[in-house]
């Protein structure tokens, strides 16, 4: 017969030293999936920006010859190390809106040419198609656009500047409205709606 081996009761230091140690190494582990993980969304983003920087490059330079006789937009690069910031300037020469001078900020995000780059109005204006905030609802800045107007990995700089110089004469769009009241006084009152969007640009023009 074996002598049969008495259990030890575990005292509760041992059980207190036992836990952490488990936590210890469970702590640890995490820890390391979690530095993998970020050193993955380091390399990722790395190369995004790389492919980002190598698009802006053509573009800008393409950009730059398109824009050569157009007297009624300017683009600049407020930090030439930041060339992913422009801002651009667009003065309608025509319509409702000429004389205004209308500021906008052009973000392009790493991810671009997956995604479209992020455009915001820097000038208050009475406008449909952009509200008091500066959101702008344009078809081409939309990633998911409904219409075959939306953005596309095809397309380019050029076209989000000739979409934001196009709001002012051709393409305001009074059915897809970002400022209802906007599109409600042109369908009610246009004389209302034109003294509105001049009494905007003397003001904040």
């Amino acid at each position: 017969m074996f002598a049969r081996e008495k259990l030890r009761p575990l005292s509760f230091r041992n059980f207190c030293f036992r836990l952490k140690s488990k936590f210890f190494k469970s702590k640890m582990l995490n820890l390391q999936k979690r530095i993998n993980g970020e050193d993955d969304d380091r390399q990722y983003l790395q190369t995004r920006i790389a492919i980002r920087e190598r698009l802006l490059a053509q573009e800008l330079k393409d950009l730059e010859v398109n824009l050569k006789n157009q007297n009624q937009c300017r683009l600049s690069i407020p930090s030439t190390s930041q060339r992913h910031e422009l801002e651009l300037l667009v003065t309608p020469q025509e319509g409702i809106y000429r004389g205004g001078r209308f500021r906008f900020s052009i973000s392009v995000p790493p991810e671009y040419n997956n995604v479209p780059p992020n455009v915001k109005c820097l000038t208050r204006v009475w406008h449909p198609n952009i509200n008091e905030e500066g959101s702008i609802c344009l078809s081409i800045l939309r990633q998911n656009s409904l219409d075959a107007f939306g953005w596309r990995p095809t397309r380019n700089l050029t076209e989000v500047v000739h979409g934001l110089t196009s709001l002012f004469t051709d393409l305001i769009d009074f059915d897809d409205a970002l400022n209802i009241q906007a599109a409600q006084q042109w369908s009610q009152n246009r004389e209302a709606f034109s003294h509105r969007a001049r009494e905007y640009i003397q003001r904040y023009c």
